[in-house]
């Protein structure tokens, strides 16, 4: 008789398009154009223009390396912090927006596969059962991890040992970062609920605490996400990138399920989303300072 705390693997038959090439050349040339100019400008930390430009560190490294192709309000913002001129940038920012937006446009327009692909999920069926796989994967994990919470209660609230697990995963990952001198970052974007414009006293408490007990960890950022909403959000936890894990909550406060897929093009998509939300959004510590906290 099988064990209905087993989790359960199934291949679901979808179509696949062709997994994305790398970072496209002029992002790249540009982030180079970017470099050359700190270090004309005696070559800043990146914490040092993410303070400047009031957005994290893991911001300005994504723009920085070329991963991220900058909107103009940040591109501004960096250009002001190595003592340059925006307006001299703006030229070539257009004509590389053109460039990657024709990129853009080509990628979409080469067709799928004309057959179907097989994408691996597993289903969680209990808040334990999923936590435990997450947590599995966070102590695993390479490089990068991507997490949200948009819950109406703060983890404290939730009885499930394995929820506790899951998050001390998480921050035990990026303390290791330090002794291994690898290059590790955590991004967790935090959803706080408020009515009327006032932040839920409970979450806001627990925002503070955890914001005191993360200080120290300068690869491990948050940014907060205004939650109007009386409900929790999807939530999601991007390992490295191949594993997506998607949470959904409903009924009891401890009620909580979800499914995980290994497969790059699957994570690509809700990396995107991400980003961003990710950069639409304000740091944790701007965003005490605004609620006083």
């Amino acid at each position: 008789m099988e064990d209905p705390a087993v989790r359960r693997s199934v291949f679901c038959e979808v179509r696949v398009p062709t997994p994305p090439g790398p970072f496209p050349q002029p992002q790249l040339d540009f982030a180079k154009r970017l470099r050359e100019l700190r270090l004309r400008a005696g070559q800043p930390t990146e914490e040092s223009l993410a303070r400047q430009m009031g957005c994290g560190r893991t911001t300005v490294s994504d723009i920085l390396n070329g991963r991220r192709f900058p909107n103009w309000e940040l591109l501004s913002n960096l250009v002001r912090a190595c003592g340059s001129s925006p307006g001299q940038w703006k030229g070539l920012w257009e004509e590389t927006h053109l460039l990657l937006d024709e990129i853009r446009r080509t990628r979409r327009a080469v067709s799928a596969p004309s057959g179907g692909a097989l994408l691996p999920v597993v289903w969680y069926r209990s808040n334990p059962e999923f936590y435990r796989a997450v947590a599995r994967e966070v102590r695993g994990a390479r490089s990068e991890i991507r997490v949200t919470y948009i819950r109406r209660h703060p983890p404290t609230h939730y009885i499930s040992a394995a929820s506790a697990e899951y998050f001390a995963a998480i921050l035990d990952w990026a303390r290791a970062a330090v002794d291994e001198d690898s290059e590790r970052t955590v991004r967790r974007i935090i959803g706080v609920p408020e009515i009327a414009g006032t932040p839920d006293p409970v979450m806001l408490d627990w925002v503070r605490d955890h914001h005191a007990e993360t200080a120290g960890l300068l690869n491990y950022e948050v940014t907060i996400l205004r939650w109007p909403t009386g409900a929790d959000g999807q939530n999601m936890a991007l390992i490295d990138d191949s594993t997506a894990f998607l949470a959904f909550s409903g009924g009891s406060r401890q009620k909580l399920n979800g499914f995980s897929v290994k497969d790059p093009t699957f994570l690509s998509y809700y990396a995107a989303y991400f980003d961003q939300l990710w950069h639409g959004l304000v740091p944790i510590q701007t965003y005490l300072d605004q609620v006083g906290g």
